[in-house]
Parts: C-alpha cells; sequence; structure tokens
C-alpha cells in the first residue's frame, strides 16, 4: 500500500497505476458486456513497506468484470472506470521514517503516522485476472485508489503531534502491474479462485514494498 501525496508516495503510486494503464490500455475503448460475468469476492492484506516504514492489514470487496471468455481462457481486463469501486475496511496503518540529512541544528528528524480509526474507503480499480483453463492456473495484478482521504495520527520529532488527511493505493496479486504471469497459481475449479499468496520484493517495484501476504475468495458471477 501506499500514501500519497509526498514526492515518494506520488510517484510509486503514479508508476503502479502507469504500468498497469500500459498493460491495459488495448482495452480502453472496449466496452465489457456484462453477459461475461465478474469475479466477486474479498482480498484480506498484511503488508510491509521500506522508507517509509509501513505496516498495514486491509481487506478489500472487490469486483472484477470479465472481458474476454472462452473454452481455454478466462480474462478480467480493466481500466479505472470499467470495473466497480472496490470497498476497502483498512484497519491498521502505521509508518515512520526518518530523514537522511540533518537539519540546521544537527538533528535528524523522525516522523510517523498511525491511522487515527479504522475506516473504511472505496477506492477505484484497475488490473488484469487471467485464468488458464487448459493448465488450471490463475495469475493477478490489480490497483486500487482511493477516492477520498483517509485521516492520520502524526508525530513530529521537532514539532510534535499533528493531523493528516491522505489519499492511499494499494496492489495485490501474483505480481507487479506487467509482470503477474511471472507467477501463476492452481485452481480446481474456474468459477472459484482461493489462494493464499506473498508478494515478495521484486525489481519491477524497486522492492519498496513486501513482503505482502495474501488471502483472496473470488467467486465468477453472471
Amino acid at each position: 500500500m501506499q500514501v500519497f501525496p509526498g514526492p515518494r508516495w506520488a510517484a510509486l503510486a503514479c508508476v503502479i497505476a502507469a504500468g498497469a494503464a500500459s498493460a491495459l490500455i488495448s482495452r480502453a475503448a472496449e466496452a465489457q458486456p456484462a453477459r461475461l460475468g465478474a469475479y466477486t469476492g474479498t482480498v484480506k492484506l498484511q503488508g510491509t513497506e521500506v522508507s517509509p516504514k509501513v505496516t498495514y492489514s486491509v481487506t478489500a470487496k472487490v469486483t472484477l468484470p470479465v472481458s474476454q471468455r472462452d473454452k481455454s481462457s478466462v480474462t478480467a481486463e480493466f481500466l479505472a472506470g470499467e470495473a466497480p469501486n472496490s470497498t476497502v475496511t483498512i484497519s491498521q496503518w502505521d509508518q515512520s521514517f526518518t530523514e537522511k540529512s540533518a537539519d540546521s541544528g544537527g538533528q535528524f528528524n523522525t516522523w510517523s503516522c498511525s491511522l487515527a480509526a479504522p475506516v473504511e474507503v472505496p477506492m477505484t480499480t484497475t488490473g488484469v485476472l487471467t485464468v488458464n483453463l487448459k493448465t488450471q492456473k490463475h495469475a493477478m495484478s490489480v490497483t486500487l485508489l482511493s477516492t477520498k482521504e483517509v485521516a492520520f495520527n502524526c508525530t513530529h520529532s521537532r514539532s510534535g503531534p499533528y493531523k493528516k488527511k491522505m489519499g492511499v493505493a494499494l496492489t495485490f496479486g501474483t505480481g507487479a502491474p506487467g509482470a503477474q504471469s511471472e507467477t501463476e497459481l492452481p485452481f480446481t475449479d474456474a468459477a472459484h479462485l482461493a489462494a493464499r499468496y506473498t508478494l515478495m520484493p521484486t525489481a519491477e517495484t524497486k522492492k519498496q514494498y513486501g513482503p505482502i501476504v495474501q488471502e483472496w475468495d473470488l467467486q465468477l458471477a453472471r
């Protein structure tokens, strides 16, 4: 999960969103027929990040509309606006950071922020889910961007406590956007995808986040 605004967080959110958009741009002008159905369900995540140091726990309710379906595969591929907003409950969010350079007084300032209270946040949904019916394996990468800011209680080592509101971004699946097919997970029923998978830091994400412990349970509904 990422927080923005802020130079590092804004940049990382843009990289994730741009990667997802690039992988999906061929579908931007195509309508998604409702008759193909959608994968709906929950995704539970517990993850960490570095620089700033972050620990979080969330549960997301998602709907991933199917864009293509035949005898060999089922694909859900969508840009923001082509899928319903996800509903994400954030139960934990703690982050901290120590400045890399000293201030004018020679002090290395630190700051930390914690979620003011558990909160439910609507998020736009961008991503891709591929279900290979021949190999009985699936791969996925989904990016969520909040449509409203979240309240945090923060403390700065020099100026003391303060309150702040920030947007959040979240990514999950078998890999980073555009690299999700490098890992495919098995399934026994294409209409019910359930898995537990830990997404480790990767070169695609410049090892800025992970590991992310994930558990999803998705049902194919028409």
